[in-house]
């Protein structure tokens, strides 16, 4: 096996997430890794029915979203060449055969859904060379962005698949339950990445961090 399944979740795991991690752990992806990060405290880890090649990594604090793909490439990579990430709030709907076609083919890049990050592969090559996720962005938005860039600048590929469109895409509760922090958090990000790279996404003006 070449790769592992890494997800992270907030505050949908009990609902959303515990039923696609039963079919990728028992149906889809059987005897692939599965490793889960809960920044909400869910108690996931005690679920019974959770089989045994799925990993709970239980954190007293929220990561953040680039946080979290941090230590979940981190896991993965000591023991695989890929990662694939997937929202806790999707269900992909495939099996590992196309997973495997997919890396025969992206086999020096990173390769997203249509449906943003929402699921997308990263290759350890790709991590080493560009770097980890920009844990500034916290918690959440434009740390997709910022790592897209960084991987033009690298001259690495970014490509989008429809293969890895998810079959079923649920509503997050992350907009509903905070919409204060959200917003917040999509303007402040915002303001950090022009700070970083002198314009939003698509009109960059520097080629290195901060202009430095």
């Amino acid at each position: 096996m070449q790769f592992a399944i890494g997800i992270p979740t907030l505050n949908r795991g009990i609902d959303l997430l515990l039923p696609s991690l039963i079919k990728y752990a028992t149906e889809d992806f059987v005897g692939v890794d599965i490793y889960v990060i809960d920044n909400g405290k869910q108690n996931l880890a005690f679920v019974k029915e959770l089989p045994i090649n799925v990993h709970v990594i239980e954190e007293d604090n929220n990561l953040g979203v680039a946080g979290s793909w941090n230590k979940l490439c981190r896991i993965i990579f000591e023991k695989y060449h890929y990662a694939l990430i997937i929202n806790d709030d999707v269900y992909l709907g495939y099996k590992t055969e196309l997973v495997d076609k997919i890396i025969r083919f992206y086999h020096h890049s990173i390769v997203q859904s249509n449906i943003s990050w929402s699921v997308f592969l990263i290759s350890k090559c790709v991590y080493d060379y560009v770097g980890a996720f920009d844990e500034i962005f916290y918690p959440a938005y434009y740390e997709d962005s910022d790592y897209i860039y960084r991987i033009k600048l690298k001259g690495f590929i970014h490509d989008v698949d429809a293969q890895l469109n998810p079959k079923i895409i649920r509503t997050s509760m992350t907009q509903e339950k905070d919409p204060e922090l959200v917003n917040n958090s999509m303007r402040d990000n915002r303001l950090r990445y022009i700070e970083k790279w002198g314009d939003s996404p698509l009109l960059e003006k520097y080629s290195t961090p901060y202009n430095k």
